[in-house]
């Protein structure tokens, strides 16, 4: 137990020391950069806090080493504690976020590994703390918006912007390079000129002919696929508006098109749309049409003939 509790907490130290140097982690996997714009906090300072934990079960150990237990089993409630935080945050990545975090992971087994360790009693109680969050989390529906808490995923992953000066929307179109009804809306983007443009291809491109965009060097396709199948998306193209009033959705050429035409070229916020809405929240509207849709499932050239 104190050895694993070390070596969690060599690798939260050196996490927490990449974080303030380059201001992310190191990950073995894209969900992380999702789930880290999902926190209220820097993930520097939940590496911190995961540190202490790990310190404090490493000297609490030690200092009850060939000793009487405590009247109070204080290492017991610190571990299931770990235990309960460490459930909760995995079982949000898998039922709400819906992508996961690799790094997480790794300290999820940490410390599940240090209960089950800790002998039967433990064990059990661990493991009706990861069952009951498991369970709790099934048993709810979230609307999977917390991929759009914020913009970053997308801002981050996206192959280029293209910035106004005076922008009162920023949108995030994201295509695929060998969708023909994605070719036909960057035609009509081409022009915008009210409106900041992130270009987010699920794939990789070459180059995007017509569209002056300033190029980011962290450009991320698994990304913007991980943020489609975490809203649970599988066509594209989509468009993804925020605005002041919060988040829409657009799928669809037709959609998509006349939107910009009406939104994009203009300082007003035209709502123009027969609205098929297929899903609402306080903050989210998803407007969507069957046709100009490519699947992601099937080759795009083969849907259109």
């Amino acid at each position: 137990m104190r050895l694993i509790a070390l070596i969690a907490s060599i690798i939260t130290a050196l996490q927490a020391g990449f974080g303030l140097i380059y201001g992310s982690i190191i990950c073995p996997n894209a969900g992380c950069k999702i789930v880290e714009t999902l926190t209220t906090i820097r993930p520097v300072y939940l590496n911190l806090i995961g540190l202490i934990f790990f310190q404090a079960v490493f000297w609490t150990l030690h200092a009850a080493k060939g000793k009487a237990n405590f009247r109070i089993d204080l290492l017991g409630i610190l571990l299931v504690g770990g235990l309960v935080f460490e459930s909760a945050l995995l079982a949000y990545q898998v039922f709400v976020a819906r992508t996961f975090c690799g790094y997480c992971l790794l300290i999820f087994i940490f410390v599940l590994a240090l209960n089950v360790l800790y002998g039967k009693r433990q064990m059990a109680a661990g493991f009706a703390v990861l069952a009951a969050a498991v369970i709790s989390f099934a048993i709810l529906t979230f609307v999977p918006t917390g991929v759009l808490s914020q913009a970053e995923p997308l801002k981050s992953a996206a192959y280029g912007v293209k910035s106004c000066s005076t922008p009162s929307k920023e949108i995030y179109l994201i295509f695929s390079s060998n969708c023909p009804y994605c070719e036909k809306v960057l035609e009509t983007l081409s022009n915008c000129n009210s409106c900041d443009l992130y270009l987010n291809p699920i794939d990789q491109v070459a180059s995007i002919k017509n569209i002056e965009l300033a190029p980011n060097p962290k450009f991320s396709p698994a990304v913007n696929r991980l943020v489609l199948a975490a809203l649970g998306i599988d066509s594209v193209p989509v468009l993804v508006v925020k605005s002041a009033e919060g988040f829409r959705l657009i799928k669809g050429e037709r959609q998509i098109v006349n939107y910009v035409r009406h939104a994009c070229f203009t300082e007003a916020d035209v709502m123009y749309l027969e609205k098929n809405v297929i899903s609402g929240h306080d903050e989210i509207t998803v407007l969507t049409e069957q046709e100009g849709e490519c699947s992601l499932a099937i080759d795009c050239n083969q849907q259109v003939k």
